[in-house]
Order: C-alpha cells, then sequence, then structure tokens
C-alpha cells in the first residue's frame, strides 16, 4: 500500500470514529432532553454535585464538547447559573478521560457485540428502540478505534512519519499541535485516541502524546466558544471561563510534563495506561485547584469582563 492510500484509509477511519462520537452523542441527548435539563437545573445547586454530574455526563455522551456546549446553551436558558455552570464544566473536562481508557483497553471482541446488540434492540418497535441506537453508536465507537489502529500500523516504519512526529520531542510544538488538530476535527477525543494509539504503536513518545493531549484539551473548549458567540454574556462568559481554565492548567503542568510521564511509568509498564493516567491526572489537578473557589473566581471573572466595552454591550 502506497503511502497516499494510507493516508486515505487513516482519514477515513478517523472520520468514521468521529461520526460514531457524534452520532453516539446525539442519540444520548435525544432519549430525554426535558428530562436532562431538569436534572441538571436540581443537581448544580451544588459545586460538588455539579462536578460529578459533568462527570458522568462526558463519560456516557463520550464528548466534553458535547456537555461544555448544552451547559452553555442552558445558561442562556437561564436553566443554569453561572457559577453552577462551572462545576459541570470541569467534571466534563475530567469525564471526558473515559475516552483515553477505551482507546487503551483491548476492545476487539467486544465492538462487534454491542453493534450486533444495539441492531436487534433498534428493531423494537416502541421507544427502546432509542436506546438501541446508542448502543450500536457506541459499538461503532470501539470498533472505529480498532480500525485506527490497524490503519496506522505502516505508519512505524516510515521514516518521514516519524521524523515529523518527532518534532512532538518539543513540549510546545506538541501542545500547539495537539490544539490544532482538535480545531479542525472539533473533538478531544479522537486528538487523544490518536495519541495513544501512535505510542502503542511505538511511533509517539508518552511525553510527546502527553504534550499533544494537554493541547487537546485548550482546543476542545473552541466548540463552547463559538457556540456561546451567539448567546447572552453569562453564556459567553461560561465558555471563556472553561477556557482560561483548561490552558491555566496547560501552562502550569507544562514544566513538569516530563516528570509526569516518569510518575506515570512507574505505575504501569502499559505506555497506553501511562498517557491515559497522566491525561486523567492533569484534569484532576485542574479540578482540584480550581473547585474550592468556583465562587470567587466567578466573581473575579464577572469583575473583569465587567470592565471591558464589549462585556457591557452583550
Amino acid at each position: 500500500m502506497s503511502n497516499f492510500q494510507t493516508f486515505v484509509v487513516i482519514l477515513a477511519t478517523i472520520s468514521l470514529f468521529l461520526y460514531s462520537l457524534k452520532s453516539f452523542s446525539s442519540e444520548i441527548k435525544n432519549i430525554s432532553s426535558e428530562k436532562f435539563e431538569n436534572l441538571i437545573s436540581r443537581l448544580t445547586q451544588h459545586s460538588l454535585s455539579g462536578f460529578v454530574l459533568g462527570i458522568i455526563l462526558a463519560s456516557i455522551i463520550q464528548s466534553s464538547t458535547a456537555v461544555s456546549s448544552i451547559t452553555v446553551s442552558l445558561v442562556d436558558a437561564g436553566v443554569i447559573g453561572f457559577v453552577n455552570s462551572l462545576s459541570v464544566l470541569l467534571g466534563a473536562n475530567v469525564g471526558s478521560t473515559s475516552t483515553a481508557w477505551l482507546v487503551t483497553l483491548n476492545m476487539e471482541f467486544i465492538a462487534p457485540f454491542f453493534i450486533v446488540l444495539g441492531t436487534i434492540i433498534s428493531m423494537i418497535p416502541n421507544k427502546v428502540q432509542l436506546i438501541g441506537k446508542s448502543v450500536f453508536y457506541f459499538g461503532l465507537i470501539l470498533f472505529s478505534l480498532d480500525l485506527i489502529n490497524t490503519a496506522i500500523g505502516p505508519l512505524k516504519d516510515d521514516p518521514t512519519i516519524i521524523s515529523v512526529l518527532e518534532w512532538t520531542e518539543n513540549h510546545f510544538i506538541g501542545v500547539l499541535g495537539g490544539i490544532i488538530v482538535t480545531l479542525i476535527v472539533q473533538s478531544s477525543s479522537v486528538t487523544t485516541g490518536l495519541a495513544i494509539l501512535l505510542t502503542q504503536q511505538g511511533v509517539l513518545t508518552p511525553e510527546g502524546a502527553i504534550s499533544i493531549i494537554l493541547g487537546a484539551n485548550v482546543g476542545t473548549t473552541s466548540t463552547a466558544l463559538m457556540v456561546s458567540m451567539q448567546l447572552n454574556k453569562w453564556a459567553k462568559l461560561a465558555a471563556i471561563a472553561n477556557f482560561v481554565f483548561n490552558l491555566t492548567g496547560v501552562i502550569l503542568i507544562f514544566p513538569f510534563i516530563n516528570l509526569l510521564s516518569r510518575f506515570t511509568q512507574s505505575l504501569t509498564d502499559d505506555i497506553g495506561f501511562q498517557v491515559a493516567y497522566a491525561h486523567l491526572f492533569f484534569n484532576v489537578f485542574v479540578s482540584v485547584i480550581t473547585l474550592p473557589f468556583l465562587k470567587k473566581i466567578a466573581i473575579a471573572f464577572q469583575n473583569k469582563m465587567e470592565s471591558l466595552k464589549m462585556w457591557k454591550n452583550a
């Protein structure tokens, strides 16, 4: 297979993964949108419960981007307040790490099982059909991950690809690359999945993968930012806060990427798990240093934005 054919196959498998993620997210949200809004309204009255809710939703929907966008929209609708939305956004970042664990685990048999099961459930002539579609797309996510893993196999023997990916040894380039790729595909899950799979193939170092994933955490906030541009000032502020949280976390952890990598290496010999652990630790770190001070941070954001002309005219 030529390099061009390999590239096309990789793009096709990534497209399938992205389609699976978006379809799964859409089906989950369609099951009960009204109950979903009521649940968020009740559970976000306290920071901790809102944080846990964000983790659960992002883990189920498999997209922090979707949860962040929904949360920002609910702020605009007045379903939840600005301060309460911040805990959900932090939780969504932690919940998004579940994709890294799915990529790391070997699920060659489980994927076809969910696809078949989802297809069978979808044939039942009642509301259960909605659940069947969600199960089907979840299986398709796992199946597409396996296809991506197979498709990128030839890359480990391509000197050009290897030399390009060696640039990620410079952590700044790695972070910047993670941001750019995530901005393009509008999914940190795709960027994270690729980084881990390339590491497992021996094409990318764990440190390079970690820097890319850190960048993906910043890039994933772009969707909520774009969504908020058409919404009220509180929704805009929630999206901006989400961006600042992730960017601040990356700035703080950036000097310690190699140390973080060595720490995860002490936990397991599996390279994929090492990167998944690093992804989890980063998002938990951001939450731990932010969650106890949400109200003060919210007030500081509000005061800062009120001093800007654009905020006053929103």
